[in-house]
């Protein structure tokens, strides 16, 4: 008699054809979750600098001198001066949608924070008051212009700032 050890042709593609469907599930669920840990980030480095920057700006009211670890001096301070220490105190926050750049920065223009830039914390002062604005849309379409025209791709959020 013949003893034929190992596994035959037919048992070896039915496993092959498992491995292949496992793959294809797993690949589509955790290119979701890594969608939603990047939307989760945005929002909380949107709530963190909204937190930070009105933290300060009270520290400011009740101490004087400077915040924002020196960047900012509270003596004469404008909104345009409390974006500006912001963006330098909080740069070490990271765009979710693109790890290299710093999450935060100031615009010039409130427009600027609707031009589809994924992930970006966007600050822009008028007079005493500073809007803070997030988008987080995660489409991959070419047209980022509309991304974030949509209330449930951004969150925005104004702080009324002592002069």
């Amino acid at each position: 008699m013949k003893n034929n050890k190992g596994f035959t042709l037919i048992e070896l593609l039915v496993v092959v054809a498992i491995i292949g469907i496992l793959a294809a599930v797993g690949t589509v669920a955790y290119t979701g979750y890594t969608a939603s840990a990047k939307k989760s980030s945005a929002k909380s480095n949107h709530a963190s600098a909204v937190k930070y920057i009105a933290a300060e700006d009270q520290k400011c009211n009740a101490q004087g001198g400077s915040a924002m670890g020196g960047e900012l001096t509270c003596e004469g301070r404008t909104g345009a001066d409390i974006v500006t220490a912001a963006v330098t105190a909080l740069a070490d926050f990271k765009n979710p949608f693109s790890a290299s750049n710093s999450a935060v920065r100031g615009t010039d223009d409130a427009s600027d924070s609707e031009t589809g830039d994924q992930g970006y914390v966007n600050l822009v002062a008028a007079s005493n008051t500073i809007t803070v604005t997030t988008c987080f849309d995660d489409s991959t379409d070419n047209d980022k212009a509309d991304a974030c025209n949509v209330a449930a791709d951004k969150i925005s959020n104004d702080i009324e700032v002592a002069e």
